[in-house]
């Protein structure tokens, strides 16, 4: 009888939990899109480049159910590799619980391996991760030169951004936290994303936000310039941004490798650093590359120049964080941005004939029910191509979160609850059930408006213009039919 027992060994596995969006009422189960973790991706990278063999498991393709990943993962690790020296597992907040039963599962097969946690949640509700038992190690703030000293073997106590447990240790305290590591200030000196280890092909966009498939996402930059009090500053205040030249490899490298026609900046703010978006649109213009792109902006990040250079680069949708238009709203959340430039900036795009989508938040400190309708009258006044508006949700390790926790005004600690779909957060004056309401409202007085809707059916162009026009209003009809949370 032939042997069938696993003979190979393996250093690192890298897994991305499924994304947890809630089970009705939130708007993102029915557009959600399925994009690569590039920041796991970016880990992995860093370890295969060193010399470590290295997989990774994204979830949200492979196995978007954990009750079925121990059956995946038994498949595919359990039957080949004998032994996994280290695995590590990336997680937010709303998908962190299905992280640590994964993570469960893997101990159970592999009980010496070494259990890494890192992203954003992990690096803010550190002590919460590593008083796990399955869990042995936490990666606090950016993890590739963390996990290469990990890898390598050094002494805990040397590894910056690492916490820990002390094992043997008498004292009231057994967790360690070191020092920060410093931030990496270079970016070009990062290998490119692990994009041969994704299933990369069966990656796809929300519903509205793309023109063109295969569509891929980009990370260009880390930081943002705003100091939002919703927003984590996971890497700190500072901004570092990958160079134009860079950013064009990479965009050739997709579209030579895997047929990639259209990428999606996921940074904060793209278009903070106008010198380095300026010359990538040169060099994509120069080059005549054959690519259609998005990005997310900012309206105070932005001017007529750089939307016109973008446009002829091949930029055909800009999204627009706006959250509120009161201005104590905007006040509370430090969102420092005028009226008159969410108009000029909204104008300014569709003069570059490129589609303007915002996004607006209901359920801020200050919201009421007449800001959150003098909002609905402000958007359908600028009639922007698209609309996205979440809750208001109070995130661990932002400002919002502990002004809410010190005054008592957190509503849920189920991290599950945490989907953008569903208040967490007490306000003052909007109930609960008035913040749904009104979530719904938003979307509901946008896009079944008789002027949109006709707007829409005479833009349809070609028959995927028509597949995509279906497939949203079909989502916005399946969100509007789910019973609400």
């Amino acid at each position: 009888m032939p042997d069938h027992r696993p003979t190979e060994s393996l250093d690192c596995l890298f897994i991305s939990p499924p994304i947890f969006h809630g089970t009705s009422g939130n708007i993102w189960r029915e557009i959600n899109s399925n994009f690569p973790p590039l920041g796991l991706a970016s880990v992995a990278a860093c370890a295969h480049e060193a010399g470590y063999s290295t997989k990774i498991i994204d979830c949200n393709i492979e196995s978007p159910s954990v009750d079925d990943f121990e059956a995946f993962f038994t498949a595919h690790f359990v039957n080949r590799y004998i032994s996994i020296r280290f695995i590590g597992l990336t997680g937010m907040t709303c998908n962190i619980k299905k992280g640590y039963r994964i993570a469960m599962l893997c101990k159970k097969h592999y009980p010496g391996a070494t259990i890494v946690f890192g992203g954003v949640h992990a690096t803010f509700v550190t002590e919460e991760v590593i008083n796990k038992p399955f869990v042995d190690l936490v990666v606090v703030g950016e993890g590739e030169l963390t996990m290469l000293d990990i890898l390598k073997r050094k002494n805990y106590k040397e590894i910056k951004g690492l916490a820990y447990k002390e094992v043997g240790e008498a004292s009231g305290s057994p967790i360690i936290r070191n020092e920060p590591r410093d931030r990496i200030l270079d970016l070009d000196k990062l290998p490119m994303p692990a994009y041969d280890m994704l299933p990369i092909l069966k990656y796809h966009p929300a519903k509205g936000s793309y023109k063109r498939l295969p569509a891929m996402a980009m990370m260009t930059s880390r930081g943002c310039p705003g100091r939002c009090t919703f927003c984590n500053k996971t890497l700190g205040l500072r901004l570092v941004f990958t160079s134009a030249q860079k950013i064009f490899e990479q965009i050739t490298h997709l579209i030579d490798h895997y047929g990639t026609k259209e990428i999606l900046f996921y940074d904060d703010t793209f278009t903070v650093n106008k010198r380095n978006v300026i010359e990538l649109c040169d060099l994509l213009i120069k080059n005549k590359t054959d690519i259609s792109w998005t990005c997310f902006a900012r309206v105070d990040c932005i001017d007529q120049e750089m939307l016109g250079r973008m446009k002829k680069a091949g930029c055909h949708q800009i999204m627009y964080g706006v959250e509120n238009i009161d201005e104590n709203v905007l006040r509370n959340i430090n969102k420092k941005i005028r009226c008159d430039q969410v108009t000029d900036a909204v104008r300014w795009t569709k003069e570059a004939r490129i589609e303007c989508r915002l996004a607006f938040m209901v359920g801020n400190p200050g919201d009421n029910v007449e800001i959150i309708k003098k909002n609905i009258e402000f958007i359908n006044k600028l009639n922007p191509d698209l609309l996205i508006v979440n809750i208001a949700t109070p995130f661990p390790g932002t400002e919002m979160f502990d002004w809410a926790e010190k005054k008592g005004l957190i509503l849920s600690h189920d991290w599950d609850d945490y989907n953008l779909g569903k208040p967490v957060m007490k306000l003052e004056n909007m109930s609960s059930e008035e913040i749904k309401s009104l979530y719904r409202l938003m979307y509901r007085s946008f896009y079944f408006r008789p002027r949109y809707v006709i707007k829409k059916i005479l833009s349809i162009r070609t028959w995927d213009d028509c597949k995509m026009l279906f497939g949203g209003f079909k989502a916005l009809l399946s969100f509007f039919q789910k019973k609400k949370a």
